[in-house]
């Protein structure tokens, strides 16, 4: 189909619309939208060449439908489509990326936060807990020597009696010798060389 040739004579960008001038028919200005320039690679200027074909609107004026600014590349129509799909799939891909880690990004930090506080938990434990001695640990510990003395067997039938510490108290050398050995506050050994009761008893 024949296109008609014109120098766009008038154009106002803000509202995008203009008037061509036509090199045949020159009487009557044709009116042209950018809508139908829309697949141009740049949005035209005064002075531009214009190839077009019109249709006669209602009240008689013409309008260019189908246009064209000699020289300028036309964009393809499916480039902008292709272009929004790749993007549209780099988005998908980067979702489903990101659902695919979101569930170990956030359950590290859970076992992590687990972990401290079991930890914590047990180190309470450990710190308030209480020993509760069996009777091997109370036999296995070590006694001071008032205990010991105390709590020493009678091998020879004595026993360590409460206010019993002096010589006149002892009945027989080998009371007093149980006592010194075993049983604490006794005075009953007035040199220290370890015999009882030696102008008594242990002469």
């Amino acid at each position: 189909m024949l296109m008609d040739r014109g120098v766009l004579v008038r154009w106002n960008d803000e509202k995008g619309f203009g008037f061509i001038q036509p090199e045949k028919n020159a009487a009557q200005d044709v009116f042209i939208h950018i809508s139908v320039l829309k697949k141009m690679a740049r949005k035209p200027i005064v002075g531009d060449s214009i190839l077009f074909q019109t249709e006669v609107q209602n009240d008689g004026k013409r309008k260019a439908v189908i246009a064209s600014i000699e020289g300028v590349a036309v964009i393809a129509a499916s480039s902008a489509p292709r272009s929004h799909s790749r993007i549209t799939s780099t988005n998908r891909n980067d979702n489903a990326h990101r659902s695919r880690k979101s569930p170990f990004s956030t359950l590290i930090p859970l076992l992590i936060i687990v972990a401290i506080g079991i930890f914590g938990f047990k180190q309470y434990q450990a710190v308030n807990e209480v020993p509760v001695l069996t009777n091997g640990d109370i036999e296995q510990m070590p006694m001071d020597d008032t205990q010991a003395h105390t709590q020493a067997p009678a091998t020879s039938g004595f026993q360590c009696e409460a206010g019993k510490t002096h010589c006149s108290h002892m009945s027989s050398c080998a009371e007093a010798t149980f006592y010194i050995q075993h049983c604490p506050n006794t005075q009953i050994d007035g040199d220290g060389d370890g015999v009882p009761c030696e102008s008594q008893w242990c002469r």
